[in-house]
């Protein structure tokens, strides 16, 4: 009986304390469940807060890239209207005023296209066809010379040069297209300055022919340069009144250091 008794004894105290085990086991076990469901909360939470910074970040590159974007339309705007109201201006309201921004427009392009100051190919313009886009040259004896357009080109010219510029020239008729003659006739005009490396002669060749200028240049031919100072004589016009622009927009204060002369031929040559 006392064996019995102690066996019972030691068997229950054995349970009891199997069941203290599982016990603690259990609440170790929840304790550890309560943990990594924080972790994994924690985690979720630092996974889903980098999504959004990730789409806060390309967000804020796209705003930046917008307002960069906007920052150059409004500049191009701005430097079309300028050139608009400069050429308004420099025609005396004579020209429509559909056709003045047309010109302004293209001239825009064309001109930082190939780094030309804007006056210069209006005063160029201005003189080979006076801003009217379906001009035909003319010699003095009055017989058709075959120049074509805002920047009189010949045909034959503009083909060439349209074809170095991967531009498809289909017929005459596209020579009276603003937005073809300017590109055509600034890229030729870089082309015979970039021949002759100097400015005066190459604007000398855009008007009487690189053979013509050549055989002079070889023969100690004197050049004329009536074509030249036209040019120039209409420029300095433009850059008055763009300098008057500037002065209004300016507003009232301190009064703008300007230049007292007209550049020389060098100066314009370095540029």
């Amino acid at each position: 009986m006392l064996r019995l008794r102690r066996h019972r004894i030691l068997r229950a105290g054995i349970v009891a304390h199997g069941s203290n085990l599982w016990i603690s086991e259990l609440l170790s076990i929840a304790v550890v469940a309560v943990l990594l469901g924080t972790l994994g909360g924690t985690g979720a939470v630092i996974l889903r807060n980098r999504a959004v910074i990730r789409n806060r970040r390309r967000e804020i590159a796209v705003l930046r890239a917008e307002k960069i974007s906007a920052g150059y339309l409004l500049r191009e705007l701005r430097e079309k209207d300028r050139i608009a109201r400069i050429l308004y201006s420099f025609t005396r309201g004579r020209v429509d005023q559909q056709v003045v921004a047309t010109v302004a427009g293209h001239v825009y392009r064309s001109a930082n296209r190939y780094g030309y100051d804007p006056l210069l190919l209006l005063a160029v313009i201005h003189v080979e066809s006076v801003f009217e886009p379906r001009a035909l040259g003319r010699f003095r004896s009055g017989k058709l010379s075959g120049a074509l357009g805002l920047m009189q080109l010949k045909y034959e010219t503009a083909r060439e040069v349209a074809r170095d510029l991967g531009m498809e020239l289909r017929s005459e008729d596209d020579l009276f297209r603003p937005e073809i003659n300017l590109v055509l006739g600034a890229a030729y005009l870089t082309r015979v300055i970039a021949l002759f490396k100097s400015f005066k002669l190459g604007l000398l060749a855009y008007n009487q022919g690189p053979g013509t200028i050549l055989e002079s240049l070889t023969k100690n031919k004197p050049l004329s340069i009536r074509y030249y100072e036209k040019v120039l004589r209409s420029y300095y016009r433009l850059e008055k009144i763009a300098e008057e622009e500037a002065e209004v927009n300016r507003g009232p204060g301190p009064s703008s250091r300007r230049r007292k002369t007209p550049r020389t031929d060098s100066e314009i040559d370095a540029e």
